[in-house]
């Protein structure tokens, strides 16, 4: 479970980084199956689940579930997955988006009872560096609880973060948190791999899209992080140890 310190963290940016999650051979497989899938294509958005069973267990990583525990409770769920890709030259509107109940109250935040409430979460794995004002991911530290609804900054504010990353770190953040993308900089490609958990009474995206991965799930544990949203005789997810 997340420590006190961590809790604070995330209560006061609607964000938390952990270091070093995937280790280096892991990095280099994925993003060696990943080109060999796209062949000469470059999509800005593309899907990966089906790929290898390396992206499967990332979804259940120990340490990722370890940490939504604290963030989103015992139901959870993965919601849907995603990759992001950028080049120096790729064509991006850039923007904000989201904030506290964007979306008819999906995008949650609440503290009651001595513990955070989270609607959708996303969990971003970079596959590449991300170096100082590189672009891509962008967010507004502390938006997930403002009381002003009606007003977002321009991508350039000085209210904006666009965080460093490096190959293999973690980032988790709500939904609720005004975020969004800046133009890559980089001469490097950027490209990160986003898997979205949700409470596992509520769905963000149609909650048959994950049916196709069923077959490809290996055990107990992933199987339960495809099952659709719902409420009644729901079991909560058996949690693997950290080792």
């Amino acid at each position: 479970m997340m420590t006190e310190e961590e809790i604070f963290e995330f209560d006061l940016n609607g964000l938390i980084i952990y270091r070093d999650l995937i280790p280096p051979e892991d990095i280099s497989k994925m993003n060696s199956l990943i080109n060999a899938d796209q062949g000469n294509e470059f999509p800005q958005s593309f899907s990966f689940l089906h790929l290898d069973p390396i992206f499967m267990n990332l979804m259940a990583n120990p340490k990722t579930l370890d940490v939504i525990r604290s963030i989103i409770g015992d139901w959870m769920r993965l919601d849907h997955t995603y990759g992001l890709q950028m080049k120096h030259d790729s064509e991006v509107r850039e923007n904000l988006h989201g904030g506290l109940r964007a979306d008819q109250g999906e995008h949650q935040y609440q503290w009651a009872h001595n513990r955070m409430w989270n609607g959708l979460i996303v969990v971003m794995y970079p596959l590449e560096d991300v170096k100082p004002d590189d672009g891509g991911f962008i967010s507004v530290l502390g938006s997930h609880k403002s009381n002003v609804n009606n007003y977002t900054p321009a991508v350039d504010s000085h209210l904006v973060h666009n965080p460093s990353l490096n190959a293999g770190d973690m980032l988790i953040f709500t939904e609720a948190l005004v975020h969004g993308t800046r133009a890559w900089k980089s001469q490097s490609k950027r490209r990160a791999l986003l898997y979205k958990y949700s409470p596992g009474y509520s769905a963000w995206g149609p909650s048959d899209s994950l049916s196709p991965f069923l077959e490809l799930a290996q055990n107990d544990l992933q199987r339960d992080l495809l099952r659709p949203p719902f409420v009644g005789n729901r079991s909560p997810i058996n949690f693997p140890e950290i080792s």
